[in-house]
């Protein structure tokens, strides 16, 4: 039989379990409704009452999906965020170490003032170092996710079940994990070895780090949490799937906190190489150029701003228009 509240249900159920298993687990709910409720009706018609009987036979759509999945429900992470936590782990993981193998070969051809075993060794020390750092911060921010009942507390009586939503408003799985690997392959790199990002102006001329690595390394932590927020507001977003009203919060919020931390980084000191900026002056004499180098960093905050503003705008009208 086709029921609004059923189809709900069984949504709210399989959008929690492994992408392999929900095409069939789907199947088997929507049989198994039917069966319980032609043995309640006895051949009748169902009428909503029992079908709301039945739905809350089974138990709400987390404690159903817990039954389904083959982990268990004895994790730090539960049910309802255990799949994409396992996915964004491996993604985070793996852009880390793709990260630190760049940085580290490129460190091993360009820095010949330390013996080769110490190189070596210093790099493997820090990819075990970022592999950790990475680990923890995701299980940290689907902890966090867990112990807010942000997921707990969606979908656990039936009149607050979610739409089966729209395509237009669904968000390809390939969106947000294409800003999860940007935001930390960039992150791991810059941090890294941020000198790699240089500029030769003359063949006879050594190579010049465009940035401010003292001061990088000085704000470190600015980069890592913006790079936090960055994964959070992603997985957030791979977790719910498509365009709400609970994705636009988390989206301002993180967004915010992101515009806040950048005007800390780029209001302190000029974040590119003073020398960068006086040999390229020197080189390309273009007043233009010039005054885009030495206000470098207004440009670049308003740039971010922007963005972030875009961001929130697009996600607020979408998420408010589609989960109406």
């Amino acid at each position: 039989m086709k029921n609004e509240l059923i189809d709900r249900y069984v949504y709210a159920v399989t959008r929690r379990l492994p992408a392999r298993l929900r095409n069939d687990i789907d199947k088997e709910l929507h049989s198994l409704i039917e069966d319980m409720l032609e043995a309640r009706c006895d051949g009748l018609m169902p009428e909503e009452r029992d079908v709301r009987v039945v739905l809350t036979e089974l138990g709400t759509p987390s404690e159903l999906a817990a039954k389904y999945m083959p982990e268990g429900r004895d994790h730090l992470i539960g049910p309802a965020y255990y799949s994409n936590y396992k996915m964004v782990t491996g993604i985070v993981l793996a852009s880390v170490a793709f990260g630190l193998i760049l940085s580290g070969f490129i460190s091993f051809f360009t820095d010949t003032q330390q013996a080769l075993y110490i190189t070596l060794f210093s790099w493997i020390g820090t990819l075990i170092t970022g592999l950790i750092a990475a680990f923890g911060a995701v299980t940290f921010i689907f902890a966090v996710f867990e112990r807010k009942n942000v997921a707990l507390n969606f979908g656990g009586e039936l009149d607050t079940l979610p739409p089966v939503p729209e395509k237009k408003s669904v968000i390809p799985k390939g969106e947000p994990i294409a800003g999860i690997v940007f935001s930390v392959i960039f992150c791991v790199i810059f941090l890294a070895a941020p000198q790699i990002i240089c500029a030769k102006f003359g063949a006879d001329q050594p190579f010049i780090p465009v940035f401010n690595v003292d001061l990088i390394h000085q704000l470190w932590y600015i980069f890592v949490a913006l790079t936090i927020l960055g994964i959070a507001r992603e997985s957030f977003k791979l977790y719910e799937g498509r365009y709400t009203k609970r994705l636009a919060v988390v989206t301002v919020v993180t967004d915010i906190l992101s515009a806040a931390l950048t005007l800390v980084l780029l209001s302190s000191q000029q974040i590119l190489n003073n020398a960068f900026i006086a040999e390229a002056s020197l080189s390309l004499s273009n007043e233009i150029v010039t005054g885009l180098l030495t206000y470098f960093n207004l440009f670049f905050m308003a740039v971010i701003l922007f963005c972030l503003l875009l961001d929130m705008g697009v996600t607020l009208f979408k998420g408010f228009w589609y989960d109406r």
